[in-house]
């Protein structure tokens, strides 16, 4: 069943895709295993070079996959073979049927994630139920019955596993999208499902092993103490580079790896083995070299950032490009490039994709830093991706920056003749919170001392934060919590109130901490809200389980009765 598959898939995780393809190429029109990996293909070079092409060509191999394993499961359901395919007796039967369910749920939940990163929600969420409903199915198919596979059942393990987990952590828009009933996202579970898949090997143990990282290095950790997690990434990322030699995805995680834990030089000489492992590739690393991009900015190389930023962002193929545009113009900035900054935040329009979710955010924050001079935009896309968190060697160059770019305005002066908030006022102003560009008069436009004060506070609070100067850290984002019914930029509150939550959990004050992190979470519709929704999903979990009096509707949907840049 699995014959030429584990070739193909030691090829994929080595970077050889040409050949992955020709193991799969031959028989991606008969047999819905040989689809499915063929589609893996050109899905998981998608995630190296972020090129449009790429992953419509991923979403094209998908659903052609789908359709095989489609046609062919409606004659496993009839208990006979499909043409062409033979099977000894009833077990093999069996297994060839089960084997078909497993590929169309894991041909499903691929293709909505294209979808969901493509701005195609309706189509995405319409996939995950799909995908759900086909792997609960298969689930009870199993339950009892000795006849299957061992690999075939860690097949289907891992995908109700990723299922499990992806549910997890999307954003509450995409859950109420699905409209599940009943079903319950169920973290613990999902990574019991990878771990075992894993540990066992075969051929779905590299995506597990990606999946472990993804959620060791990727995933917000909230208010758990790093080390372990990092102990078992740095674990997974030795033993699968001896693995895969010649492949890239393991050195990306070795580079996020080593940023978690400040060490910016190792992530940078790792990021460099990742795109010098990926020459032969037809086309270029481009989500690879962004990432580099962003290791230099995290050294406070604003030069080397612009020289990787650039060919970035004048690729029009490249996904995030936008988004790519924004940060080398804020880099411009730090070179003393005005001018090239000013340009580019002119014609950010013109780098936007039409569909994509964060391009809207790009146009309003260039727009902004053109009208209030853009002294803290560096700094500030640092803060969105957490990068800034990760600078703690570069604390004294970033102390001292952050005062230099104060001094352009008049960031560094209290702001003290704040009239109170009116009753009722802030939350009526959270509930509208997304406002903050459009229908704004010419004179809030010119009058940006109340933001640029935000802006520095919750950057030196955050960079003081990581240097574990707490109690300066927390007077500055009280002073901001004090300012909020005047702040027009309602993210700066909405982090500012996530990271005051933060800091006073550790002071062991768990009822403030519950009550910050309830009202941030009850904001909405402001700028970079994504990235943030999911780290309270992360915290207020746990704040539940540590006895804070929080609701599953304040919890922001962990119960599913009814869904990447920064952290990717």
């Amino acid at each position: 069943m699995f014959g030429n598959v584990r070739e193909g898939i030691q090829h994929i995780w080595n970077n050889k895709f040409d050949e992955a393809e020709a193991v799969f190429a031959p028989k991606k029109d008969t047999s819905p295993r040989n689809a499915l990996h063929y589609a893996e293909v050109a899905f998981l070079r998608s995630f190296i070079t972020a090129d449009t092409s790429d992953t419509e060509m991923a979403v094209s191999r998908l659903k052609d996959a789908k359709k095989i394993s489609d046609e062919h499961l409606k004659h496993y359901e009839k208990g006979v073979a499909p043409p062409n395919v033979t099977a000894a007796d009833k077990t093999e039967l069996a297994n060839l049927g089960l084997d078909c369910r497993v590929i169309l749920g894991d041909t499903l939940y691929m293709l909505a994630v294209l979808q969901l990163m493509r701005d195609s929600k309706l189509k995405g969420a319409f996939n995950l139920r799909k995908s759900w409903k086909v792997f609960e199915e298969s689930l009870k198919m199993i339950k009892g019955a000795t006849i299957y596979d061992e690999e075939l059942i860690r097949c289907l393990n891992f995908g109700a596993g990723f299922f499990f987990f992806a549910m997890s952590i999307i954003p509450q828009k995409f859950l109420k999208l699905v409209e599940f009933v009943g079903f319950k996202a169920d973290r613990e579970l999902g990574l019991k499902y990878i771990h075992d898949c894993h540990d066992a090997g075969g051929i779905r143990a590299p995506f597990a092993t990606i999946v472990l990282l993804f959620n060791n290095l990727l995933l917000p950790r909230g208010l758990a103490n790093p080390t372990k997690y990092l102990r078992e990434a740095d674990s997974l990322i030795k033993e699968s580079i001896i693995k895969y030699p010649e492949g890239s995805l393991f050195q990306v995680m070795a580079s996020h790896c080593s940023r978690k834990q400040c060490n910016i030089d190792e992530g940078i000489n790792f990021m460099l083995v990742a795109i010098d492992n990926c020459k032969q590739l037809n086309a270029s690393p481009l989500i690879y070299k962004y990432e580099l991009a962003n290791c230099y900015a995290m050294k406070l190389n604003w030069p080397q950032s612009v020289t990787e930023f650039l060919p970035l962002a004048e690729n029009e193929k490249f996904q995030v490009r936008a988004l790519c545009a924004l940060q080398l113009a804020s880099c411009y900035l730090m070179t003393g490039d005005r001018d090239k900054a000013n340009a580019l935040f002119t014609a950010m329009p013109a780098y936007c994709k039409k569909n994509a979710t964060v391009d809207p955010i790009v146009i309003r924050q260039a727009a902004r830093y053109l009208s209030n001079g853009g002294w803290f935009s560096a700094l500030e896309l640092l803060y969105i991706r957490r990068d800034l968190a990760k600078m703690e060697k570069e604390v004294p160059q970033l102390l001292e920056l952050i005062e230099k770019l104060a001094a352009n305005t008049n960031a560094q002066k209290p702001i003290t003749d704040i009239a109170p908030p009116k009753k009722g006022f802030a939350g009526f102003a959270n509930k509208f919170s997304g406002l903050s560009m459009g229908g704004k008069s010419k004179s809030d436009v010119v009058d940006n001392s109340i933001d640029d004060r935000a802006a520095y506070l919750l950057l030196k609070g955050s960079i003081l934060k990581s240097a574990n100067r707490n109690e300066e850290s927390i007077e500055m984002f009280r002073e901001l919590i004090r300012m909020e019914h005047v702040i027009k930029e309602k993210y700066y509150v909405a982090y500012c109130l996530f990271e005051l939550g933060e800091s006073v959990y550790h002071q062991g004050n768990l009822k403030e901490a519950q009550d910050l992190m309830k009202k941030c979470n009850g904001m909405s519709g402001y700028d970079w809200e994504d990235p943030l929704k999911v780290r309270l999903r992360v915290t207020i979990d746990q704040l539940k389980r540590g006895g804070a009096d929080i609701s599953e509707e304040e919890e922001g949907g962990v119960t599913a009765e009814a869904e990447p840049n920064g952290e990717k």
